[in-house]
């Protein structure tokens, strides 16, 4: 696990899903584009203000650039979801198989 890479991952997914260039949300925060391409790609991380300015922009709460559980490698994520499936009851497993094969057909 990198905070670096993870976050500029997540910043990118997040900026991404708005539909708006790396140029457009450095515009945004008041960085240059290749400071915001160095963050992106895990080379830089923010000070606290730019956190802030970077969630602000993307219009969510400045924890949510934290999450980032989801972006790891596949093997430690089928690893993750095998431990939480060993949790549920039979007929939570039954509900959890519906919804990922609905999903995935």
């Amino acid at each position: 696990m990198n905070i670096k890479k993870d976050f500029g991952l997540r910043i990118k997914e997040l900026r991404n899903k708005k539909g708006i260039t790396q140029y457009q949300l450095a515009e945004m925060v008041g960085i240059d584009p290749k400071h915001m391409s160095h963050i992106e790609t895990g080379r830089s991380f923010p000070k606290a203000d730019l956190i802030e300015k970077f969630a602000k922009a993307l219009d969510i709460e400045y924890t949510q650039l934290f999450q980032t559980e989801h972006l790891q490698d596949r093997d430690v994520l089928l690893d993750r979801i095998g431990y939480n499936l060993t949790k549920v009851s039979d007929k939570e497993l039954q509900v959890i198989y519906k919804l990922i094969t609905g999903f995935l057909n």
